[in-house]
This record gives structure tokens, C-alpha cells and sequence, in this order.
């Protein structure tokens, strides 16, 4: 399989590193930027010289489709393994000694389990790919990385057709603003609570409005609510089906069959298919999962933008996780320490950042237009939008007036054309006089 440009580029980026002395890289390459792809890559030339290569993940999913990319791509399987975290941590003293070790998601690599692994083997040259390299706590991995490689952003891939654009829309079923945190993000109790006065008939009826006959994949905070919205959409009339971690292996299987044979028009599920997981024919993505982890809601988003002609995904955020991450395709900067610089709620005019229409529920960021570009409608300014604009105005009026100040005083040849206290200290800072000129001045003009 072809690399597409930005891959062999993110490539190129790796061996460069690799030479300059570095040991351990993080890279990162958005969801559905087709990581795997470059991992097989990589792989390909270290097995055809018969160098051995680890991969690990905490997914039995991920791993399958590993081992399926990998076998496409000719990667010499002999000298390739390939496991889950639990049982490379138990077979440790078994495993064949790596010349590279890959980690696919490796936003988890501070785990005990996976810091077990990667110390048994401190020769081995280390990529850990992911598309968020953040944890929870805002902190990022320099304490394990030598380097980081930012791949191309979300919005680049957009412009070139490499991921599905997509409408997103966030008609709220819960009151967000009572749920808690711990280890941060939301506890699962106060999800619990804020869920029991959901109304689940919106979600279906957001379903059909917005994306009707099409398949999607919804994400639930517990099997208890996976299972109250199944039974709603299946009443519907769309089918429905709930996958959970518990779910036993051959029943998993054969959901996720008939899911990419079309028999199933949505997916819900708990904490399941939201990494490495390729489900092409996804069209639409359905939060029930409110996320304080910005690697969880990207996970999330992009799971149907794998690009298709003619494909416009539909995201609707039910639980507002927009406000807390942006849209999908915003611009981050990443470091080794995280994130560079936290979002700012607000533009540089003082309006929401993202707007949300209150007619279609769409969201869109409003650096370039106020209408919605969904229905049309110019949704109302805040109140606090209103104050915002107001404090920036009388800061451009009062600093036009220094501005205009400075200029005017710069043309005094001597203080005796001051007629104020302000061109007082204004001259005073231009010609570099002493504190006390200003109070002298005044006393000699009899000001004071």
C-alpha cells in the first residue's frame, strides 16, 4: 500500500529523529489519519532486514486490525509480535528482544503495565503514536519522549480530502453543570444523576431528523443507558444493538458482523470502539458520553470521518462536550508538555469562540461569519458577548487616544506647549525626566 504524502513525510520526520540520536518519539497524527498505515511503514523495513518489532495495545480490536494492516502492507510477520498489554506484561521473559517497540493510543503509556513492558527492553528504539499527547491532568510525556513529531492537523487533512468534512450539532439532553470530577474527569455517579432526567426521545428524534437511515455509532456513559436507548431506537423501528466490555467475545463479534453488513443501523456502546477500530461505513457519531479528556472527545468525533465521495458526517453532542473541547477540527498546539496554550472561550472581537444556533443546534466558529452556515439563522449575541464587545471598543477608544497622545506631544519642543497632566507625563516619559518633574510642572504653573 502507497503512503500518501503527509504520511511518507511523517516518516521521513521519524528517521530523521531517529538519527539526530533521539531513542523514544511521540507522534502525533490524528484519529483517522491512518497511523497504522505508517506503523506497517516502519515495520516493512525493519523486518526485511530481519530486525524483530513489539506492538502493544490495551485492545484486542486494535491488535486485529494491526495484524490485518500489517499483513497488506507485506510486513514480514516472523519477526513481527503482536499482543495485548496484560499478556506481554506475563510473558515479558518470552518475548523475542525488539529492535523497535510501537504503541498504538499512546496517550496510556504512563500506565504501570505499559512502563513494565518498555524498561524491560532500554536498547529498543521506542515510537508511541497518538493523536492526542495529553493525559487528563493537562501535563503531556517529556518525562518519556526524547522528541515529538506533530503530523498534519485535522483541518489540513480536511482541505485535502483525507478525512470527511462534518456538521455538527449540539442539542443538550442534560443539565451538564452538576456533574463532578475526579482523576479528571466526570465521576460516574454524577453522570448517573444527571442522565436520570433525560429525555431519550430527543435523541431519537435528533437521529431522524439529522441523519436518518444512516449508521451510527453512539457512545454511552453506562450499559444502563446503552440499554434504555436501544430499546428506543429498536420501538422506532431502526435497529439497534449495545456492545459493552462485558460482552462476550462471539457475541461481540457477531454484532459488529452485522453492523458492517448494514443489518444494523446504530451502534451503542461503553467504553468500546473508541481507538484503532476501523468502521468506514460509520456516518454519523452520537455523544451520550460527556468527557473532561480531550483524547477521549476526539476519539469520539472522528469516528465517521473516514473520507467517502460525496460524505458529510453528522456529529450530534447530546452532552455538550463542544464547550469544553471545541470543535474537532480546531487548531492545537502540541509540546511535550501537552498542550501549549489552553483555548480561549472568546475571540479577539469578544464573541464565543463557537457559536451555537439556537434554531438547528449547529455549532461553528464564528471567527468568519456570525450566520450559521447549517439553517441560516444569525444567532443572538450574549450578554456576556455584549459586555465582552463593549470593554474591547472603550480599550481600542482609550488606546487610540494614547496613541494620538504620543504623537502629539513627540512635536512639543519644550514642556511649556504642555496644557495638561497627561502631556506632562507623556513628555516627561519621551525626554526620560525623573518622577518628580511631573509634581514641579504643576506647582510652577500653579496647578496644585
Amino acid at each position: 500500500m502507497k503512503l500518501r504524502d503527509y504520511q511518507e513525510e511523517l516518516v521521513e520526520s521519524i528517521k530523521s529523529s531517529f538519527l539526530k540520536g533521539n531513542r523514544s518519539i511521540i507522534v502525533q497524527s490524528p484519529p483517522r489519519s491512518g497511523k497504522t498505515v505508517v506503523m506497517a511503514d516502519i515495520s516493512k523495513g525493519a523486518t526485511d532486514k530481519k530486525n524483530h518489532v513489539l506492538f502493544f495495545s490495551h485492545r484486542k480490536e486494535i491488535n486485529d486490525q494491526v495484524v490485518k494492516t500489517f499483513e497488506l502492507n507485506q510486513v514480514n510477520m516472523e519477526y513481527v509480535t503482536i499482543g495485548s498489554v496484560q499478556s506481554s506484561v506475563r510473558k515479558i521473559d518470552e518475548l523475542p528482544p525488539p529492535e523497535i517497540i510501537l504503541v498504538d493510543e499512546a496517550h496510556h503509556i504512563k500506565a504501570n503495565s505499559y512502563k513494565k513492558i518498555l524498561e524491560a527492553f532500554p536498547d529498543a528504539l521506542k515510537l508511541f503514536f497518538t493523536g492526542t499527547p495529553i493525559r487528563l491532568n493537562g501535563q503531556g510525556f517529556e518525562d518519556m519522549a526524547d522528541d515529538l513529531i506533530t503530523g498534519k492537523s485535522i483541518k489540513w487533512l480536511q482541505e485535502h480530502g483525507n478525512i470527511a468534512p462534518f456538521k455538527y450539532y449540539a442539542p443538550n439532553i442534560i443539565d451538564t453543570s452538576q456533574l463532578k470530577k475526579t482523576s479528571g474527569d466526570f465521576t460516574q455517579k454524577s453522570m448517573d444523576e444527571a442522565f436520570k432526567r433525560a429525555i431519550y426521545g430527543d435523541v431519537i428524534a435528533h437521529y431522524n431528523k439529522l441523519s436518518k437511515g444512516k449508521q451510527a455509532i453512539c457512545y454511552a456513559h453506562n450499559v444502563a443507558t446503552a440499554q434504555h436507548i436501544s430499546e428506543e431506537f429498536n420501538q422506532a423501528g431502526i435497529t439497534a444493538e449495545v456492545v459493552h466490555g462485558k460482552t462476550p467475545k462471539t457475541e461481540r463479534e457477531a454484532i459488529m458482523n452485522k453492523f458492517r453488513a448494514g443489518e444494523i443501523l446504530v451502534l451503542i456502546n461503553v467504553e468500546l470502539f473508541t481507538e484503532g477500530v476501523d468502521l468506514p461505513d460509520v456516518t454519523t457519531c452520537i455523544m451520550l458520553r460527556p468527557t473532561q479528556s480531550l483524547s477521549l472527545f476526539l476519539q469520539f468525533a472522528m469516528r465517521p470521518l473516514n473520507p467517502k465521495p460525496g460524505k458529510t458526517a453528522i456529529l450530534i453532542d447530546h452532552v455538550g462536550n463542544y464547550t469544553r473541547h471545541g470543535l474537532p477540527n480546531e487548531d492545537r498546539e502540541w509540546t511535550l508538555s501537552g498542550i501549549s496554550k489552553k483555548r480561549s472561550e472568546y475571540n479577539t472581537k469578544g464573541e464565543l469562540t463557537i457559536k451555537q444556533c439556537e434554531m438547528c443546534f449547529g455549532c461553528f466558529d464564528s471567527s468568519n461569519t456570525r450566520t450559521c452556515p447549517y439553517c441560516g439563522h444569525e444567532p443572538e449575541l450574549t450578554e456576556r458577548e455584549l459586555e465582552n464587545i463593549k470593554e474591547i471598543e472603550l480599550q481600542e477608544i482609550t488606546e487610540a487616544k494614547v496613541q494620538k497622545l504620543k504623537k502629539r506631544v513627540s512635536t512639543y519642543i519644550s514642556a511649556d506647549m504642555c496644557d495638561s497632566v497627561d502631556e506632562l507625563v507623556e513628555f516627561k516619559n519621551q525626554h526620560g525626566y525623573k518622577n518628580g518633574w511631573v509634581f514641579q510642572q504643576q506647582k510652577m504653573r500653579g496647578w496644585l
